[in-house]
């Protein structure tokens, strides 16, 4: 008997119990497909299950034959399957060793294989690529083309005081100073007295007021990615060019240079810096002066740092709590890095680093 459908007239349904009954026929028992097989073989190929069809029956005559124990291993599996594919987490749990609902797994926290784990800095861009630059456009007196070089320029100068290599190492950051413009005499003192001798300078001629440094004698890197995220903006300035405001967020993962036992934190720096370009044809042309710099800190040390962010291991790590109630989230980049903290000279805590 060939049929085409799925569903089985009640004539012939009532043939084969007739026969049944009766010891006959069992060779030309309908190939009737169990009404919960075919239902969960369309939810498995993503298809809404049908109505129940007129054959099924929700308890089977006590004359009828009972189905062999195979078909019934083989529809409860295919139940099983279904249930799984459409509802997994509750089923899977029963399988969890232990006993019990298993709660949302606990942090496990960075390492040298994984440095940004349970961190959102973790599906973070590394690198530069993390500095996103706006389409440029003709502002401020400077055409597209300019306005163009002077936010590449401005994305090197980030680059070179955040991500250089050398840079992070304690090293002069010469070229991202390079367009520096020489008319501003108290920045280029500045820069002459923070990046003379490193280590030595503190209060006002603090590098990391400009620079991202460690010292290679006590810190290294777990691995050779900082991770990045933010960008600029830019609008025209007074007197001739542009004012390109950025704002960018930095995650190091750091380790002890020796002896640390392959333990790894995280510091995370949140830099706002201003740069003026003036435009072609204005005294400064082509060089950048810079107008504002700002910045928060989690496990960079506090006080004075000589020069080089001091990020605390394990129980050397504050505990104590925060003054007036200031915690922050450094991965949180609502708001102003102004408004971010509290003062220059107090830490707030941080709710994860």
């Amino acid at each position: 008997m060939h049929r085409s459908d799925d569903s089985l007239p009640d004539e012939e349904w009532d043939r084969f119990l007739r026969d049944a009954a009766a010891g006959t026929g069992a060779a030309d028992a309908p190939k009737e497909p169990s009404a919960r097989a075919r239902m969960v073989t369309r939810r498995l190929q993503g298809q809404p299950p049908p109505e129940p069809p007129r054959a099924h029956r929700l308890a089977a005559p006590a004359s009828a034959p009972r189905r062999k124990p195979w078909f019934t291993i083989v529809v409860a599996a295919l139940v099983v399957l279904a249930i799984v594919a459409f509802v997994p987490g509750p089923l899977t749990g029963l399988f969890r060793s232990g006993g019990g609902s298993a709660g949302p797994a606990a942090p496990q926290g960075p390492t040298v294989r994984e440095p940004f784990r349970d961190s959102p800095a973790e599906h973070w861009a590394g690198g530069a690529d993390g500095i996103d630059v706006p389409a440029a456009r003709a502002t401020g007196g400077m055409s597209a083309a300019e306005v163009g070089q002077a936010l590449g320029r401005t994305k090197d100068f980030l680059v070179g005081t955040n991500l250089d290599p050398g840079v992070l190492r304690g090293e002069r950051p010469t070229g991202a100073l390079r367009f520096l413009d020489p008319r501003q005499r108290a920045v280029r003192e500045y820069v002459t007295d923070a990046f003379g001798t490193p280590g030595a300078p503190g209060g006002e001629n603090d590098p990391l007021r400009l620079a991202t440094r460690f010292d290679p004698a006590r810190f290294a890197f777990a691995g050779d990615v900082v991770k990045t995220r933010g960008g600029m903006t830019f609008r025209a300035a007074g007197g001739g060019g542009i004012d390109v405001t950025t704002d960018v967020t930095y995650v190091y993962p750091v380790v002890r240079a020796s002896g640390g036992g392959g333990e790894v934190v995280r510091t995370i720096v949140r830099r706002a810096v201003v740069l003026r370009w003036r435009a072609p044809g204005t005294a400064g042309a082509g060089t950048f002066q810079l107008v504002s710099y700002a910045s928060d800190v989690t496990n960079g040390g506090c006080g004075d740092r000589k020069g080089y962010f001091s990020p605390e291991f394990g129980a050397e790590r504050a505990t104590v709590a925060p003054d007036d109630g200031v915690v922050i989230d450094p991965y949180d980049r609502a708001g102003t890095v102004d408004g971010h903290a509290g003062t220059e000279d107090e830490c707030a805590s941080a709710v994860r680093s």
